[in-house]
Parts: structure tokens; sequence; C-alpha cells
């Protein structure tokens, strides 16, 4: 049977990154298409948006003089691929009358080829548009150079074209192109949580706008498509991932959301296709992040179709490549549950439970946090599965727990216990164990973050009960 929700994929890692932006820290970024031209499509091909062909097309309607003089400048340095001198030569024309035209050809350049975002305030262009990683870099030490856009900057001045476009329709439209592609980054890798919640709402109003227009680039196809799958369904958000691709942006991520919504329809041979493609793709690029996630939900596929040696390999194969892909671990206490049974799962997930703790690592604040986090996920994906899944979770937690030594650890796998008992009903039980875990706590030096306090816990479960 076909799922009905994508909430399954919270198990397979199928997060939606908007406008190719960061995933752990870095991303290699969209796959960048050659300058050679295809055929034309509604509001420009992916291919021809490297050099801005299609914004310049519009803009000679519009604009003239110097500032349409330094777009045609600055497209022919994109084409050899000197996105930080096309950008300050842009710079120079920006006082000129046609200015607006001016911040939006910067905004869509700073967008499509930065390197580096620096602690959330500024992006980094390069003069050499070879392969290279996308990097957040929130370390105080690392100084904003000169020559490094503002982010505040580039959304103030599209703002202001935005504006100015109230009387010219098709310059309010290319703002809003690139006040999407702006702040899908900036939403991405924020100064702080607040600006990164604005810029995510900024994005999806102006996505929505542009879709009722029917002036969707490939790029922003792709991005309301990942909207569309995150609010309604994967159904509502195929059409856009096909006119994405039609467009010529056929980064893999496409083909995986593909493959993502045929198992959703239950449409298994196709799915499997799609991600083996999407496999190939990623292991061609080196992203071995991507390739874990695609990994999991090939056995996904394989576990609905009863393919059960299938699924085992390619669950441990994401969690090679990703040893905290909690979802590919419930992955694997699944199959181990059809092989053998509820307890024989329950082993298999407790030796894996040891990998998210990080037994071999020395106990610090950032290493307790990580374990914290990690633990986290894997409680939330259980908690949202059927029952017996969070019961062999729960299971595992606390299978041979007393061969644990450090009581960090012990006390978080008591509080996780506690978490899912109260999903089983077994109130009793999570009021014991939430108390063991802070006498485990009491026994250590780590900070114990706040969502992981088992007092907080204790009065949450005594207000409920009434």
């Amino acid at each position: 049977m076909p799922l009905s929700s994508l909430s399954r994929f919270a198990r397979v890692g199928l997060a939606v990154v908007l406008s190719c932006a960061f995933v752990g820290g870095a991303s290699t970024g969209c796959v960048r298409a050659g300058m050679e031209r295809q055929a034309e499509v509604p509001m420009g091909s992916w291919p021809a948006w490297q050099d801005l062909s299609p914004l310049i097309e519009v803009a000679k309607a519009h604009t003239d003089g110097s500032a349409l003089e330094a777009m045609q400048q600055a497209r022919e340095l994109l084409r050899e691929g000197k996105a930080y001198s096309a950008d300050k030569l842009l710079a120079a024309a920006a006082s000129s009358s046609g200015r607006h035209w001016i911040a939006v050809a910067r905004a869509d350049i700073a967008a499509l080829y930065f390197t580096t975002c620096i602690r959330g305030v500024a992006w980094r262009l390069p003069d050499d548009l070879g392969p290279h990683e996308r990097i957040v870099d929130y370390d105080p030490q690392t100084k904003v150079a000169p020559g490094d856009l503002s982010v505040e900057a580039l959304l103030t001045n599209l703002d202001d074209a935005i504006e100015a476009g109230k009387n010219s329709p098709a310059l309010a439209t290319q703002a809003r192109i690139a006040r999407v592609r702006v702040t899908g980054f900036a939403a991405s890798c924020p100064p702080n949580p607040e600006v990164g919640k604005r810029a995510s709402a900024i994005m999806n109003s102006d996505l929505a706008t542009l879709a009722a227009e029917h002036h969707m680039t490939p790029d922003l196809a792709y991005m309301w498509a990942g909207v569309q799958m995150q609010t309604y369904s994967g159904t509502a958000a195929r059409p856009f991932l096909h006119q994405a691709l039609e467009g010529g942006f056929d980064d893999p991520s496409v083909t995986y959301m593909l493959g993502a919504i045929a198992y959703e329809q239950g449409e298994l041979d196709e799915a499997e296709r799609l991600a083996a493609e999407a496999a190939k793709r990623y292991t061609e690029l080196g992203d071995l992040s991507q390739r874990a996630q695609v990994s999991a939900l090939r056995g996904e596929i394989a576990l609905m179709a009863k393919r059960f040696d299938a699924a085992a390999k390619h669950f441990e194969l994401s969690v090679e490549l990703l040893p905290n892909h909690t979802g590919a671990m419930l992955g694997i206490a699944e199959v181990e549950r059809e092989r053998g049974g509820a307890i024989q799962a329950s082993e298999r997930l407790t030796q894996l439970i040891r990998g998210l703790t990080l037994e071999d690592q020395e106990l610090d604040e950032r290493v307790a946090l990580m374990i914290v986090d990690d633990l986290e996920s894997l409680v939330i994906m259980a908690n949202q599965d059927e029952l017996e899944i969070a019961q062999i979770t729960r299971d595992a937690l606390l299978f041979e727990i007393d061969l644990e030594q450090d009581p960090f650890r012990r006390g978080l796998r008591y509080f996780y216990a506690a978490a899912l008992e109260v999903r089983l009903g077994d109130y009793d039980s999570a009021r014991g164990h939430a108390a063991t875990a802070g006498m485990e706590f009491d026994e250590t030096w780590v900070p114990i973050p706040a969502k992981a306090d088992p007092r907080a816990f204790l009065d949450r479960l005594a207000e409920a009960a009434g």
C-alpha cells in the first residue's frame, strides 16, 4: 500500500534542501550546467541563467545606457568564470539610472556563485568557477574582506527594486526571483535563528507569488516543489520537479525527490530506478552524505517490496557512509524484526545505539551535544512509526545498559527510553526511568541540555496526569 503522506520520509532523511543550500556545514552546490544553450523554456533555462542571459534579455526593454552595458560586460566575465570581477564591474554602475536592474543582477550572481557564507552576514565570490564546496564559516576570527558582499545590503536593494517595480512588473518579477535565491541561502546560513525564520517566510511568500504568476525559473520550480512536498504531498510537488528538469536543472536531488515520490505512490520499480540513478550521480560527485540518504531510500523501497536482503544492504551502506543516520538504523531494525523477531531487532539496534553514543570519543560538551541530538533524532523517528518499532527502540536503549560505564550516556539512554514509554502508555516505567536518568546525571560533570532534563520531563508528565 502506498503511504498517504510523506511523514515516513523523516526516516529516509528526505530533507528538501531548498536552493541547493547547505548540508552538514557544506555543500557541493547545485550541479552547474555548462554555458551551452538548450531549447528555450519559460523564464529561461538553467544553463542560460549561468551567465544571466534571461535577466539581460528582459532588461533590454526596460533600461539602457551604462546599466545595460555593465550587465552585458558582466555576462562575458561570467562566461570566463569570473564571478567576483563581474560583480565588481556591476558595482561601478550601482548608482546609474538602472540601479535596480544592477541590484537584481548582483543578487543573482551572489546567490549563484558565492563560495563562503561568513557568519550569515557576508558572502564571498570567487574568480575561478571551477568545482568548489560552499562553506559555512561561523568562526568569529574570520574577517570580512573588502570584496565580500553584505547579505543585508543585497536584500535591502532587492526590497527597493520590488518597491520600484510597482510601476514596472518586469522589474518586480526579476527582483522577486533574485530575492528567492538570496533568501533561500540566507535561511540556511543566517546570522541568528530569527533572521533565518524571516528569510524563510519571505522566500515562501515570493515563491507563492511567482508560482501564481507562472514566473518560475527552473531552480525556483525545484524550490517550490520542496515547499509543496513539505506542506502538501509528493503528488503536488511532482509537476514542479519535472518543470525543473525540463529547464535543465538536473541536480541529482531532483531525481532523488522524484524517486521518493514514486515510493510514496507505491511505484516501487520506478522509485528504485530513480533512486539508483541519483545514487550513481552522488557517487560521481563524491557527496557521501547525500549518497547515504539515497541508500536509505533504496532500503525503504526494498523493505516495502519485501526484498529484505536488498533492504539490509542499502540500510547498512547508509549507516556506513553516515554513522548517525538514525533513519537507516530503524530500517535495519525493521529488517531484523522481519527476519528474526522483535528481540533480535532490539539487540541489533542496541549495537547501533552504541555508535550513536560515541563510546570511542572522550566526553566533552561538544560530544555530549552530538549524542543528545542523535538520540533525540532516533526517538523522534521511532515515535512517528508504528508502536512496535517504538517498543523495539525502547528495549534497545535499555538492553545491557549496565555495561555502559559512563553515567551521562547511561542517563541519556534512560531518559529517552522514558520518552518512548510515554508513547507506549507505560507511564509508571516512564516516571521510573526519568528519575533514574536524573540520578545518573547527578554523577556527571557534563551540563545537561534543557531538552534532556529529567526533572522538567517529570513535571510535564505530572501536569498531563492532572
